[in-house]
């Protein structure tokens, strides 16, 4: 699962003041301002306003840290988006609206894991093979809603079909958390989720 909480082996030495989940607060509010990629740790660490040896201590390496900061987002932000996806009276229009209307809301942080998938070759190993698993959770989230919804419309879906909507559907979210990001106004946010929901009526 990926909400298992992460064990990490803390190396003897000073104690720190505040505890790791404070920490991994802190440092998930500057990737999400600043972004996760090709950041400066340092910048990273005086942000979190603790020594770099105690951020050594409790993560063992700055791509464990990342992989922290991953996993509170993914707890605070991503899980409630899968749930929303879950719910029996869901439909695609219903979940493309919710993520709209949430990122114009500030209801949704954009948007690390989305920045994250456009750029993760710069990130380390282990943050890497955490936002897959994220990808591989929504993919079947996203299947899921898509096999559910065209069985309401009484119309199968060949399986390279729902691959398709489903690639076009994250690709989409990736976007609009990147419009809100770089501050796009909420008519285009609106435009453009618009959009996504003209392209998967036409199946």
């Amino acid at each position: 699962m990926l909400n298992k909480i992460m064990t990490n082996k803390v190396k003897p030495g000073r104690p720190v003041s505040i505890s790791k989940e404070t920490i991994t607060r802190k440092c998930l509010d500057f990737y999400l301002l600043n972004g996760i990629d090709n950041q400066s740790f340092n910048n990273v660490i005086k942000h979190a306003g603790v020594s770099k040896g105690s951020i050594y201590r409790l993560y063992g390496s700055e791509d464990s840290l990342q992989k922290s900061a991953m996993l509170e987002y993914y707890n605070t932000v991503i899980k409630n988006m899968l749930i929303n996806f879950k719910s029996k009276k869901t439909t695609l229009k219903k979940i493309i609206m919710d993520i709209t209307s949430g990122l114009i809301a500030n209801r949704y942080k954009a948007c690390l894991y989305h920045r994250s998938r456009m750029e993760k070759y710069k990130l380390g190993k282990e943050t890497r093979k955490f936002i897959y698993k994220i990808d591989a959770e929504m993919e079947k989230s996203l299947e899921e809603v898509i096999k559910n919804e065209f069985s309401t419309r009484k119309k199968k879906l060949k399986i390279s079909e729902i691959k398709d909507i489903v690639n076009f559907l994250i690709n989409g979210f990736t976007t609009l958390n990147l419009l809100k990001l770089n501050r796009s106004s909420h008519k285009l946010l609106l435009s453009f989720s618009n959009m996504m929901i003209k392209f998967v009526s036409k199946f």
